[in-house]
């Protein structure tokens, strides 16, 4: 069972399988890396791909220090020098593409080749002139009173997230509920009010015609979670994108359309 060791002490799990051009896998917000278990044994086939339960989460350590998204790049940039990559393909869902906006804040391109922004906006909160925030609706408020709803009674607030991850808010079958609800209960209440405060901190708008790499946009036509067309909007912003809508899917294209996902993203990693 592979572990990093942060500098702080922090004992990161990943998965590294394959051989090839590298690819990294990043989870979403109470997620872990065993939500990619329909991606990396295809990705692996041509690929190496790394997958990793960030702190806080999953396998990964449970010490109560550094649970914000800055560290959680630089945990990244830590594992990627300890493997000894390079020409790294940064694939991010959700919470995971905050993390590779922090990547590239504090790191740039440095040993990229590329990343994939899988359904995630680059500013959480609807304001004036901005329809692109969680939900179409989400404004501060809102985000105080999710805040009060996870320390008051976070199962429930799992309980809604969870079908708003699929295809117009309906989870496939019993089982899928069952078991998202299982692996997304793992980090504690604090972790995930803590990522929660840190995700939605940061506007990354401005930093979006300075992407240092290639950017891949894998977003899902019926997501309820980004219902309007932010993929369209960052497509145009950054200097070398490229958007493909999966029809058939919400927030987890990797997920839902696991067959086209793992060959876009194996063919965009070549």
């Amino acid at each position: 069972m592979p572990y990093h060791i942060t500098p702080d002490g922090v004992p990161l799990y990943y998965l590294d399988e394959g051989q090839g051009a590298p690819i990294i896998l990043i989870h979403g917000w109470t997620m872990n890396h065993k939500f990619f278990d329909r991606n990396i044994p295809v990705l692996a086939r041509d690929h190496r791909v790394v997958a990793l339960d960030l702190r806080g989460h999953g396998s990964s350590g449970k010490q109560e220090i550094g649970w914000t998204l800055p560290q959680a790049a630089r945990d990244v940039h830590g594992l990627i020098e300890t493997l000894g990559l390079d020409g790294v393909t940064l694939v991010g869902w959700s919470m995971g593409m905050t993390v590779v906006h922090h990547y590239f804040d504090q790191f740039s391109g440095e040993r990229l080749k590329g990343a994939v922004s899988v359904d995630m906006t680059p500013y959480l909160f609807v304001e004036d002139g901005w329809d692109h925030g969680v939900f179409g609706t989400l404004d501060r408020k809102a985000s105080l009173e999710l805040e009060r709803d996870i320390v008051e009674n976070r199962l429930e607030v799992e309980h809604g997230f969870i079908p708003a991850c699929f295809a117009d808010a309906q989870v496939p079958d019993e089982a899928t509920r069952e078991w998202w609800l299982r692996e997304s209960m793992i980090p504690s209440t604090p972790a995930m009010l803590a990522y929660w405060v840190s995700m939605s901190a940061y506007d990354f708008r401005r930093q979006l015609p300075a992407t240092p790499v290639p950017l891949l946009l894998c977003y899902g036509a019926r997501s309820a979670i980004y219902p309007t067309p932010v993929g369209n909007y960052i497509a145009g912003q950054v200097p070398d994108g490229d958007l493909v809508t999966f029809e058939h899917s919400g927030h987890s294209p990797f997920w839902e359309e696991a067959p086209k996902f793992n060959d876009v993203v194996g063919h965009f990693a070549r």
